[in-house]
Parts: structure tokens; C-alpha cells; sequence
């Protein structure tokens, strides 16, 4: 029988226990024929999915449950992305995981293992000046990825203000609430000032982050590909950017925009952004990421601090522009 091992599993016993039972029969009969075998859980969403570890074929694999009738549709979706971009990201160091096999009516996904851990948790064993080079890696993975989508469309900016507005009126802790306000009135400048007829777009990651980046040293696989639908370029990029400055991991000391100064300018560099792009639509979208992840009231008081000293910084640089 399969141990459940991960910190997460443990959180839900039961549900874990009957995700691996559901899971021993969908493909008991999906997968007849097959070479494959089950091995631990990492992770789990109650009534959304279960990733479990296995082999499949062979060689390692992840096997991904859809636990409810939307999770089976995103499932679905997740596939088909998948099967978009393996042709031309299949070869390291810049790829994505192999689609192995898929029964959508079972919502069973089973992909190839990444190689590796999260690029930001890598990092933290890194020294810091050896940091830079990963993370220029991920602004390179991320161009590749979204390279044959790219076209100028005329900017769509007000659903991004709105959300962002939405998500400001939920922060539950005082001291980024006050802060998050003068974020949130600079963004409206930004808004206002954004009266040009074109910007850059592309199929977005959805959740792009380093962790959703695995690194095994060499090679980065990403993971975790949800969206397919077209975005604005610099949605992926403030992600990614913001992620890293609200978890404390500044490689070059300096900040612009309240995130690190490096890994904005490698990102910069890479997609060629123009100085409205570098000063103008980036900005916006690290004011919008900034916004949208509203903290957990329980947040540790260290996440807090972080959160706090970007939103800070960012609202200095901000003063410069808008």
C-alpha cells in the first residue's frame, strides 16, 4: 500500500485516504495495459486534485487526480497546454514536464517527473552572488515560453485596476493596509498614464513563480501550466518579481520597484522591454501583484516584514513616475 508522506497529505488523512483509493481505480481501468505503479502523495487539494509520484512506462511520473467536476475541466485545459508548448520546449535546460498520457473522462493527467526543487527555494542554498545566473535562466524560460504567442494588442487595463482595488479592501493586517492605499493611488496614476495604443501580450504561465520552476543545476522544467489564455507580457514577469521580494530574496542588495534591482533588469533585458514597458506596464503589474495577494491574517510575522519593506520601496520608486 501506498504511504502518504508529505506535511500537506498530513493535513487531510482522510481525504488523502480516499483520493489514493480513487485513484487505484481510475487507473486500474484507464490504464490496463499499462506499465505503472503508484508511489507517495505530494500533494493535495480537498475536492480539487491529488498529485501522487509513480512510474509510468518506465521512467518517473506524476499522476494528477481531478477531484471534482471543475477540477476535471482545468484538468483538461492544463493538458492541452501542455501538449501546445511540449514541441518546442522538450529540450533542456529550458523545458517543461513530458505529457504522458491523459484520460479526460477520468480527469487522470500523468506527466513526467520534474527534475530537481523549486528555483527559490534553490536559491536560498546558493551564496548570493551565485544567484544570478539561475534567475536570468528563469527570465530566458519564460521568454521561450511565451516567444510564439507574442503580438501588440491595444492595453486592457481596467480589469487589472479593478481586481486589484477588490483585493486591497481584504488585507486584514493594518500596517500593509495603510501602505497597499498609497500603492493602490499610485497604480491609478499609472492607469491614467498608460494612453498608448499598443502593448505587448502573450499565452500566459497564469501562476509564473520560480517554485513553479524546477532546477535540478542545469536545466529548469516548468510546471504547473494553467493559463490559455492571452495576457498582458508583464503579468508573468511582476509575478515572478514580487514572489521573490515578499519571501526576502534580494541576490543583488538594491531594489527597483521594491523588488530586486537585478532580477528586474534581467528580465528587462531579455524581452528587449521599451522604456514605456520598463517604466510604465511593469511597474503597473508589480503594483497589481502587490495588491492581489492579500496576506493571511496569520501570516508570520517575518512574511509580514517583507511584504512590508517592498511595499515601501515600491512606493518610493513609484513617487519617481506617477
Amino acid at each position: 500500500m501506498t504511504v502518504v508522506e508529505t506535511s500537506n497529505i498530513e493535513l487531510f488523512p482522510e481525504a488523502a485516504r480516499a483520493a489514493l483509493d480513487k485513484l487505484t481505480h481510475v487507473t486500474s481501468i484507464a490504464l490496463e495495459g499499462h506499465a505503472y505503479s503508484i508511489g507517495a502523495a505530494l500533494h493535495l487539494v480537498p475536492n480539487r486534485h491529488a498529485v501522487f509520484q509513480g512510474r509510468f512506462q518506465g521512467q518517473e511520473a506524476v499522476f494528477r487526480l481531478a477531484l471534482s467536476p471543475e477540477a476535471q475541466k482545468t484538468a483538461a485545459q492544463e493538458w492541452d497546454e501542455l501538449a501546445r508548448v511540449w514541441p518546442y520546449m522538450n529540450t533542456p535546460p529550458l523545458t517543461v514536464q513530458a505529457p504522458l498520457f491523459h484520460a479526460p473522462e477520468a480527469g487522470l493527467t500523468i506527466t513526467a517527473l520534474a527534475k530537481g526543487e523549486g528555483l527559490l527555494t534553490a536559491l536560498w542554498r546558493l551564496p548570493p552572488e551565485e544567484r544570478a545566473a539561475p534567475i536570468a535562466l528563469s527570465a530566458d524560460w519564460l521568454y521561450k515560453f511565451t516567444a510564439p504567442s507574442i503580438e501588440a494588442r491595444p492595453p486592457n487595463r481596467r480589469p487589472w485596476r479593478s481586481w486589484a482595488e477588490k483585493a486591497a479592501e481584504q488585507q486584514p493586517h493594518d500596517s500593509l493596509r495603510a501602505v497597499e492605499a498609497r500603492v493602490l493611488q499610485k497604480m491609478k496614476k499609472l492607469y491614467r498614464q498608460i494612453d498608448f495604443p499598443e502593448w505587448r501580450v502573450a499565452l500566459a504561465h497564469g501562476d509564473f513563480h520560480l517554485n513553479n520552476l524546477f532546477w535540478d543545476g542545469e536545466a529548469l522544467t516548468g510546471i504547473d501550466l494553467g493559463a490559455t489564455n492571452h495576457a498582458p507580457l508583464y503579468k508573468d514577469i511582476a509575478r515572478a518579481l514580487v514572489h521573490m521580494a515578499r519571501r526576502g530574496m534580494l541576490p543583488s542588495g538594491a531594489r527597483r520597484f521594491g523588488v530586486d534591482a537585478a532580477a528586474f533588469e534581467a528580465f528587462a533585458q531579455r524581452f528587449q522591454l521599451s522604456d514605456q514597458e520598463e517604466n510604465g506596464f511593469l511597474p503597473y503589474f508589480i503594483c497589481f501583484e502587490t495588491l492581489i495577494k492579500v496576506e493571511h491574517p496569520d501570516m508570520p510575522q517575518a512574511r509580514l516584514n517583507h511584504a512590508l519593506a517592498m511595499s515601501d520601496a515600491l512606493l518610493t520608486d513609484l513617487k519617481q513616475i506617477a
